[in-house]
């Protein structure tokens, strides 16, 4: 057993957790931060984002919803998405690299 601590405050966008096959993020954003520069960029790999904290509003080339804590998001490998945060937020992101 192996246990993971993230840093705390804003800004933070770390790799708690990284092997070839598996990636454990974290990170926080400040109400009204977007990432991607604002624009969509590519999924890294397939992987969930959940959020611990706030409201994100998670944008796809189909649109917008909310997630927030208990609501989640599966995203597949290069699948284009941007986040903004609605509200001082902070999320885990769990990748997988399935070659």
């Amino acid at each position: 057993m192996e246990f993971l601590t993230g840093t705390t405050g804003a800004g933070v966008h770390e790799h708690l957790f990284n092997i070839p096959s598996q990636i454990v993020g974290h990170r926080t954003l400040a109400k009204g931060d977007i990432t991607g520069k604002g624009k969509l960029h590519p999924a890294p790999a397939h992987g969930v984002v959940i959020p611990i904290k706030g409201r994100i509003k998670f944008s796809n080339a189909e649109g917008s919803e909310e997630i927030y804590p208990g609501r989640v998001v599966i995203m597949e490998r290069g699948e284009l998405h941007k986040m903004e945060a609605l509200e001082d937020s902070e999320l885990m992101m769990v990748l997988s690299r399935f070659e």
